[in-house]
């Protein structure tokens, strides 16, 4: 079924705001950034962002849960995750937002009840739990080897803001990752003896 040129109108007009939002938060800080502003650059009024989002903590909610479902949507093939292409997928949405990405993600995991990076967390738990970790799951639970790679993931962005880098190219970040999620899975069994 088609929808009505009302719907589509909201939706643009929704979308619209929260693209806004997005360059003005990464321009700015989150900290900085009024709804006046979001709606002014939006072109819509202050009653419209309003009729689309309670406050700017929705707003920010609404754009951290549209992309993770973009990033598991992107990442999922025949009903299995791919851990690698998740984690490619998020770096490459992280490059052009980079401020933006990691304070949604940070503010994801600490806010309290079921967060859409909580959401994330358990997928690739669930993943890791039904093959190809056998060797480091001898060792380490799968929410164990789940913070490993999220780990790594930020420690490789977070070494980009202390080295004061220009996120431009994510294939670099991508390729490293990759190589640890390969690293880990295939792990021998330790000798720790």
């Amino acid at each position: 079924m088609e929808q009505s040129r009302r719907t589509r109108k909201k939706d643009m007009t929704h979308r619209a705001i929260m693209h806004s939002a997005k360059m003005l938060f990464e321009e700015k800080g989150i900290g900085n950034v009024t709804i006046d502003a979001i709606a002014e650059n939006a072109d819509v009024s202050r009653s419209t962002f309003f009729s689309h989002f309670s406050a700017v903590d929705d707003l920010l909610k609404q754009i951290a849960n549209e992309e993770i479902d973009d990033i598991i949507a992107a990442s999922v093939e025949d009903g299995r995750l791919d851990i690698t292409a998740l984690f490619s997928r998020l770096t490459e949405d992280t490059y052009p937002y980079p401020y933006l990405m990691s304070e949604l993600i940070t503010r994801s995991i600490i806010s309290p009840g079921n967060s859409s990076v909580a959401k994330v967390f358990s997928l690739i738990q669930d993943e890791i739990a039904r093959e190809g970790y056998e060797q480091p799951l001898k060792e380490f639970s799968s929410a164990d080897i789940s913070a490993f790679i999220f780990g790594a993931y930020f420690g490789l962005v977070f070494q980009k803001f202390l080295a004061n880098e220009d996120f431009e190219n994510p294939d670099e970040t991508t390729d490293k990752l990759k190589k640890f999620i390969n690293y880990i899975k295939k792990q021998e069994e330790s000798t720790n003896e």
